[in-house]
C-alpha cells in the first residue's frame, strides 16, 4: 500500500511539473520571448535509422541504414543524456525512421516512464504487434501517428513497398481495442500522403479509418524531394481540382463519422494572408538527431547547436535559437520558414511540392518544368511565387 501511495504521489508531482511548464511555455510563446525559462513541450527523439518499408517518395532515404550496420540504432544512454529534461516534456515523440525496430525500445520506454513522460509514436504499423502495442500503452503511449497511404491493398503496397496491408490493419484494430481497456484517451491518427494515384481512394480511406478506430486523419501533399523519380506529375499542385474536391468531400464524411480530418491547404481558397498565422514551434518543440543536433521542427532550421556537446540550455537559449524566435513571426522569417511545407506553406508555389526545385530562379524552375512536360502549368503558378509574408 505504501509503495502504491508513493507511486501515485510521484505521478501527481510529475504531472504538475509538466502542466506548469506548459503554461509558462505558452505565455512565453505568445509574448515572443527570445529567452525562455520553460522547456519545450514536445521533444523529438531519433533512435533508429532503419525502416521496414520503402515508400516510393521517402523523404529521408539518404540516411537509411540496414539493421546490421554500425550505429543503425541508438543505445538507451543516448536518451539518458536528456533525462534531466524529460520531467518537463508534455510529449516525447519517437519519430525517426521506424523507432519500433530498435531492439532496445523497451529500455527507452522505461526511461520515459520513470520520468512520467507521455510519448507519441510515428510508425507505418507493420511492427506494431498486439503484444508490443499493449506494452507501449501500459508504459505511457498516448497516441500513434500511423502512415498508410492507400485504402486498398494493391495501391497501398505499391506505394509502401514491403508493407503488409492486411497485417497493418490487424495491428491497428488490436491496438485500439486494447486501448479501450487500458488507455481510453489514446488517439490513433492515420496519415495519408495525397498523390494522383491514390487521391480517389480518400473517401474509402475515411471508412477504413473508422473501421480501425482512428480519431484523426491527416492528409499531406506528396513531396518530391529528388529528381528522376517519375513522381513529379503526381504532385497535387498539378491536380488541384481533384485534390480540393476529394478533400472537401472526405472532410464532410469524416465529420459525420466522428473523425477529425486535417489537411494541408486547398488550392481554391488559399490567400497570402494565410502566412500571418503565428508559428510557436521555436518555443514548443525541439528535435534531437542521432548526433545531438537540435532542429526546431521537421522543416529544418539547422545550425541551432549540439545538445550533447554544448548542453541543452546553451542550445535552447543560445544565440541561434534567440535569433530564430525573433524572426519566425516577422516580415523577414528564417529561410527554413520561407520554404515551410508543414504549416505555413504556399500551396501554389510549385517548389513546395517539388522540393528539388528549391533554390532555383523562376526562369530555371520554368525550364525544368518544361523539360518534365509540365510547362503548361507554369502560368497560374509562377505569379504566386513572389508572395511573401507581409
Amino acid at each position: 500500500m505504501r509503495h502504491t501511495a508513493d507511486a501515485s504521489k510521484l505521478q501527481a508531482q510529475q504531472q504538475a511539473t509538466r502542466q506548469t511548464n506548459a503554461v509558462v511555455n505558452h505565455t512565453e510563446a505568445e509574448q515572443g520571448r527570445q529567452v525562455c525559462l520553460s522547456r519545450p513541450v514536445h521533444l523529438g527523439f531519433d533512435i533508429s535509422s532503419v525502416c521496414n518499408v520503402r515508400c516510393i517518395f521517402c523523404l529521408a532515404d539518404i540516411g537509411r541504414k540496414l539493421a546490421t550496420d554500425e550505429n543503425a540504432f541508438r543505445e538507451p544512454v543516448w536518451l539518458e543524456q536528456l533525462e534531466e529534461l524529460l520531467p518537463f516534456i508534455g510529449v516525447g515523440v519517437l519519430s525517426s525512421f521506424e523507432a519500433l525496430l530498435n531492439p532496445k525500445l523497451d529500455q527507452f520506454v522505461r526511461i520515459l516512464r520513470r520520468n512520467g513522460t507521455p510519448f507519441q509514436v510515428f510508425s507505418n504499423g507493420k511492427a506494431m504487434t498486439p503484444e508490443l502495442g499493449e506494452f507501449l500503452l501500459r508504459s505511457g503511449m498516448i497516441s500513434l501517428w500511423n502512415s498508410l497511404h492507400g485504402a486498398r491493398k494493391e495501391s497501398c503496397e505499391a506505394i509502401m513497398r514491403g508493407t503488409d496491408f492486411d497485417q497493418v490493419l490487424h495491428n491497428l484494430v488490436s491496438l485500439t481495442q486494447i486501448a479501450r481497456r487500458y488507455k481510453p484517451e489514446f488517439a490513433l491518427t492515420m496519415v495519408f500522403c495525397a498523390m494522383r494515384r491514390n487521391i480517389d481512394e480518400l473517401l474509402d480511406y475515411v471508412h477504413l479509418a473508422k473501421r480501425v478506430g482512428a480519431r484523426v486523419i491527416q492528409v499531406n501533399y506528396l513531396l518530391v524531394v529528388k529528381p528522376g523519380t517519375g513522381l513529379e506529375d503526381e504532385a497535387m499542385i498539378f491536380n488541384q481540382e481533384l485534390y480540393d474536391d476529394r478533400v472537401l468531400k472526405a472532410t464532410r464524411l469524416a465529420a459525420s463519422l466522428g473523425i477529425l480530418l486535417n489537411h494541408q491547404p486547398t488550392f481554391f481558397d488559399w490567400r497570402p494572408e494565410n502566412f500571418a498565422t503565428p508559428c510557436y514551434n521555436p518555443w514548443r518543440s525541439v528535435n534531437i538527431s542521432h548526433t545531438g543536433e537540435a532542429t526546431v521542427c521537421c522543416g529544418g532550421a539547422d545550425g541551432l547547436g549540439n545538445v550533447f556537446e554544448k548542453g541543452f540550455e546553451h542550445v535552447w537559449n543560445g544565440k541561434a535559437m534567440r535569433a530564430f524566435r525573433a524572426r519566425v513571426n516577422s516580415a523577414n522569417p528564417p529561410e527554413a520558414c520561407r520554404t515551410c511545407s508543414r504549416g505555413r506553406e504556399n500551396p501554389l508555389d510549385v517548389r513546395n511540392h517539388l522540393h528539388f526545385l528549391r533554390g532555383l530562379s523562376d526562369e530555371e524552375t520554368l525550364a525544368r518544368l518544361e523539360a518534365l512536360g509540365l510547362g503548361r502549368f507554369a502560368g497560374p503558378i509562377l505569379p504566386s511565387w513572389a508572395v511573401q509574408a507581409a
